[in-house]
């Protein structure tokens, strides 16, 4: 457990060191959260619309076999449902591509310079070559492990919705899908607490020994770190369900994003002081 020590000890280090940069990190956390809800909230409100679109003609068609088989149509809304499926795709496309661009650019650069942070001062053509390497094995890491969830999820959910006869079995398999993607969450955070260090062989020799091999070093570390933000979020949660102080939501709020901050800039340290242990 003394790399969780060290690596505590360098985090707290790192930001007395770098007292603005901290801040900057701060604020642009802040931005990309809000950015993202309310970009969630503006397309959920369109993919809803576009869903009642085709649920409500559906709930009003002719369901009468002997009343079809006189001519009467199914639904004389054919057309609506087909706009409002083709907007919803539209509108999921469109929200996912915004969603990436601000997960690989914004939250991108939110962890290059929490890794600058970590670091000891250094020219600026150095940074820009180590930021280069970064964006390059954090996108190709993010398109590795989430290309094929995604292609996977969309078809075995559709098998699923077709043979299905109760939401239940649905709720299973979102279940097993969430429990997945947690733990590609957990191989993706690796892969960013090493992006910028190594050659590319270096880079995925790193990615399987610090993932895999020392799983046990590696997984304590996310576990604690997971621990701490869901304590935060539990306390925000609360708060929003208490509805009484906005004051007291506006605080759990800010500290909310300066603890993600923090357990980001200890996850980089810890994974260093693992990966140091491992070379010695």
């Amino acid at each position: 457990m003394s790399y969780l020590q060290r690596g505590l000890s360098k985090t707290f280090s790192s930001i007395k060191r770098h007292k603005g940069l901290f801040g900057l990190i701060t604020l642009l956390q802040i931005i990309f959260v809000v950015s993202s809800l309310w970009l969630g909230a503006q397309y959920l409100i369109k993919i809803l619309e576009n869903t009642q679109g085709i649920i409500g003609p559906l709930e009003n068609a002719n369901y009468d076999s002997q009343m079809i088989e006189k001519g009467e149509p199914f639904t004389p809304d054919y057309a609506l449902i087909y706009h409002s499926y083709q907007s919803m795709l539209k509108n999921i496309t469109v929200f996912a591509s915004w969603l990436a661009l601000l997960f690989l650019v914004f939250n991108g650069s939110i962890w290059l310079l929490s890794h600058w942070m970590m670091q000891d001062e250094r020219s600026w053509k150095t940074r820009a070559k180590e930021g280069a390497h970064f964006f390059l094995k954090a996108w190709a890491s993010t398109l590795l492990l989430l290309g094929p969830f995604i292609a996977i999820s969309y078809y075995v959910l559709l098998h699923f919705i077709r043979i299905s006869d109760t939401f239940s079995r649905i709720a299973v398999i979102l279940k097993s899908l969430l429990i997945a993607l947690f733990v590609l969450y957990y191989f993706l955070l690796v892969a960013l607490a090493i992006a910028p260090h190594c050659s590319w062989k270096g880079f995925f020799s790193a990615w399987i020994r610090l993932s895999i091999i020392n799983f046990r070093k590696t997984v304590t570390l996310f576990f604690s770190m997971m621990i701490v933000l869901l304590m935060v979020l539990a306390a925000l949660y609360a708060a929003v369900e208490y509805e009484k102080s906005a004051l007291l939501l506006l605080l759990l709020g800010s500290l909310s994003m300066l603890v993600l901050v923090v357990t980001r800039l200890f996850w980089i340290a810890g994974i260093q002081e693992i990966r140091q242990e491992t070379e010695k």
